[in-house]
């Protein structure tokens, strides 16, 4: 009766503390691990070209987009204040169409004017890095190049999120 019962104990107990190790440990890990922003080379509407870690110590508000893509272009005109007062925040709006059309891709920052930096990038480079298969695409990048994501708080304040981001080491 004695060996039932200890058997019995080990059987409940043992599981259960080796699921509480492991719920600590993912735990843990899961606040250390931080995702970086895959580095790529762009080219900007003067012609040079820069990575994205040429960024490296400033807060990147990445959009992607495409002179073809309605919702992206809406995107630019609906949100033109917030984008500029996240700007004013010292967030740079960087804005990398994968047109494969570089002059309609002109065309369109020329007839829109979104604000920001314009670069232009080959879809294939970025799409599979940062999971592109749709635009437009948002992204916040760190001062260290990590991703960066805004409160889930239903009444957040988005600029006091993004000031909050450059005000952050």
């Amino acid at each position: 009766m004695q060996f039932l019962r200890i058997l019995l104990i080990t059987l409940i107990f043992i599981p259960a503390f080796l699921i509480a190790q492991n719920y600590t440990n993912a735990t843990i890990e899961q606040e250390v691990v931080k995702e970086f922003a895959p580095d790529f080379e762009m080219t900007l509407l003067d012609g040079t070209k820069k990575n994205l870690s040429d960024f490296k110590g400033q807060v990147l508000y990445l959009s992607f987009w495409a002179s073809w893509c309605g919702p992206c272009i809406q995107g630019f005109k609906k949100h033109k204040e917030i984008r500029k007062q996240i700007e004013d925040l010292g967030i740079v709006m960087l804005n990398v169409s994968i047109d494969k059309d570089p002059e309609k891709w002109k065309v369109a920052v020329e007839t829109h004017q979104p604000n920001g930096i314009h670069a232009i990038v080959p879809h294939d480079i970025v799409r599979d890095n940062y999971q592109l298969y749709n635009v437009p695409l948002y992204e916040i990048i760190g001062k260290r190049g990590e991703f960066l994501y805004l409160s889930d708080d239903p009444n957040r304040n988005i600029l006091d999120n993004f000031k909050a981001f450059v005000e952050g080491d």
